[in-house]
């Protein structure tokens, strides 16, 4: 933007040696820009981040003004890596700006600044790389420490059960130990129709719970527990769908199966055709209004897990 201070200098020396008042006046117009972009406020970021092989790729949301985002990739301390810079221009009503930055090693942190266009405003936001572990606690050999327990759901572990208190009620339950406990995704795949494309968006579900750090297992009514994501001839709707820490059912929603878990994502795949989306507004406000999370990206799960 200094381009428009030289521009308006330029304009005003060519008019006082021409000695013409309307070409020294044609600078107010530079001028005019700069204080405009000057007084605005940088845009709005927030950013996430994942490692793919080689490269740190980073996502940054804008509030949809003009400006410039410069992102930094820290090295963690004592590191011989030097860090990287990547600026890039935020185009005005562009929301999201995507960039691949090579890496050798996980950072430490990530610095997004965003500044306005002429750079009198700054600001910055940063994320820092999750903690790592403290020493666990030495227990006795085959002992563990116990938590709490919670009700049996189909696919959970055997050896987890409480027989003691199976004994008193009657009721299955499932042992839950202090410490890290692995998050478990059950991807319902509803393949009654559109079953290529209803197999395409569970595999990228999965990948993206993957990325959270989920167990995935993927099932399909009527038929039950499948090692893998296909577009296999689905059945009807039938049997006991298992529920896990988040169960996200991936069809199409014009005759869905209902699914009585508690955190619940249903992923309509026909809903990415905008007409097919406005027709079905009804369901997606009935679904939403019982508590479910409505979505027709499968990427669109990052936001809520």
């Amino acid at each position: 933007m200094r381009r428009l201070l030289y521009t308006a200098a330029l304009l005003l020396g060519i008019g006082s040696v021409l000695g013409s008042r309307e070409v020294a006046l044609l600078s107010l117009a530079p001028l005019a820009a700069f204080a405009i972009n000057a007084a605005l406020p940088p845009p709005g970021v927030a950013a996430e981040a994942r490692r793919a092989g080689s490269f740190l790729e980073v996502a940054v949301r804008t509030g949809g003004l003009p400006g410039i985002v410069v992102v930094w990739v820290a090295p963690r301390l004592g590191s011989a890596i030097p860090s990287a810079r990547v600026s890039m221009f935020a185009a005005p009503l562009k929301r999201t700006l995507k960039l691949r930055i090579p890496i050798s090693e996980s950072p430490a942190y990530l610095v997004v600044e965003s500044y306005n266009a002429v750079f009198t405003k700054r600001a910055a936001a940063v994320y820092v790389a999750g903690a790592r572990p403290t020493e666990p606690l030495q227990l006795a050999k085959g002992a563990e420490e116990f938590h709490e327990v919670r009700p049996y759901q189909p696919g959970d572990a055997p050896r987890f059960i409480n027989w003691r208190l199976y004994a008193k009620t009657g009721d299955l339950y499932i042992n839950k130990y202090a410490g890290a406990e692995e998050l478990r995704a059950v991807v319902v795949l509803d393949t009654r129709r559109m079953a290529v494309a209803v197999a395409d968006a569970a595999q990228r579900v999965a990948s993206v719970l993957a990325e959270r750090g989920f167990s995935v297992m993927y099932y399909v009514p009527g038929v039950g527990v499948v090692d893998k994501a296909s577009p296999a001839p689905g059945a009807r709707c039938g049997g006991a769908i298992p529920c896990g820490d988040v169960t996200v059912y991936v069809g199409s929603l014009s005759d869905m199966c209902r699914v009585g878990c508690p955190s619940i994502v249903y992923i309509d795949v026909a809903g990415e055709d905008p007409l097919a989306a406005i027709r079905r507004l009804p369901l997606y406000r009935e679904l939403r209004a019982s508590g479910a999370v409505v979505l027709t990206r499968p990427e669109d799960l990052r936001q809520f897990i």
